[in-house]
């Protein structure tokens, strides 16, 4: 079989298994369609911040509304969609790095805990102290010491959940090197290292894929949470957070300007969570 058939074969397969199920498919598009919004905010749907009106207007379907402005302007005529496309790509941005930084940490942490043994019940445990500290108790306490920075909020949120990643990862690896098939492995002779790479970490990959997830779900909400209560927040970044924490002024005349972060939260999280079940979570079910 010729490499242009055998890539051929391959193609065929991965798309018949993407359309093997119903959340595959609404995951998978949805996933699309959410990155092609955040993606195309200026060129495509030409999203600004300049104010736009000279008066507060309401969705465009409401009386008084302008078909320009679909969810209408707030009270300095900055326009509502384009304000949330903005605000979603700037806490997809913000929410990816986050998750970036967690997970090429704790693999690192991960690695050194699995090859240096006496560090890990020191590890251990203070991860467990960390695991019970909320991230908003230490958003309040970092912007009071070192100042109400973006920055430092994400590294907050950040070291919040990595202790829990790890923790969760580690327990899969060790349980994982406890197996019947590994102690075989063990006795022929394999490394650790080969071990490790090859059959431990291949096999908790629906497990590292599903904290990732789950590692998402929750930084996009605590972020969203910290930047609506008023943190970290910069007219110059807009966030989703920030965006219902401005309209909350103008919800008695367009909830929906207050609503649409949340919604638009709430989607992401959603197909996020629809693909990872309909990629593992079915097959852990079978």
């Amino acid at each position: 079989m010729s490499r242009r058939a055998r890539l051929l074969k391959n193609v065929n397969l991965s798309f018949n298994r993407l359309h093997s199920n119903l959340y595959l498919v609404v995951g998978f598009y949805g996933i699309l369609a959410l990155a092609f919004v955040a993606l195309s905010t200026k060129w495509f749907f030409h999203a600004h911040l300049q104010p736009s009106y000279p008066a507060l207007l309401p969705p465009a379907w409401w009386p008084n509304g302008d078909i320009n402005h679909i969810l209408g302007t707030n009270a300095k005529g900055q326009d509502i969609f384009g304000y949330l496309l903005i605000g979603y790509r700037s806490t997809i941005s913000m929410t990816l790095k986050t998750v970036f930084y967690v997970v090429v940490i704790g693999g690192l942490i991960n690695y050194l805990m699995f090859f240096v043994s006496l560090i890990r019940p020191f590890v251990l445990f203070i991860f467990k102290f960390c695991m019970v500290v909320p991230p908003l108790l230490g958003v309040i306490v970092i912007s009071l010491l070192l100042g109400d920075d973006i920055t430092n909020m994400l590294l907050v949120i950040g070291l919040s959940y990595t202790p829990r990643f790890i923790y969760n990862i580690h327990q899969n690896i060790i349980n994982e090197w406890n197996k019947t098939y590994i102690t075989a492995y063990r006795l022929d002779g394999l490394s650790s290292f080969s071990i490790l790479n090859h059959y431990i970490l291949p096999n908790i990959l629906p497990v590292y894929l599903s904290e990732i997830v789950s590692l998402f779900g929750s930084i996009i909400l605590s972020i969203t949470m910290i930047t609506f209560l008023g943190f970290a927040n910069d007219a110059s970044r807009p966030d989703l957070g920030m965006m219902m924490f401005q309209m909350k002024d103008i919800i008695a005349t367009n909830y929906l300007a207050f609503l649409s972060p949340g919604i638009a939260v709430s989607a992401t999280i959603i197909f996020v969570y629809l693909f990872n079940f309909g990629l593992y979570g079915r097959r852990a079910g079978t």
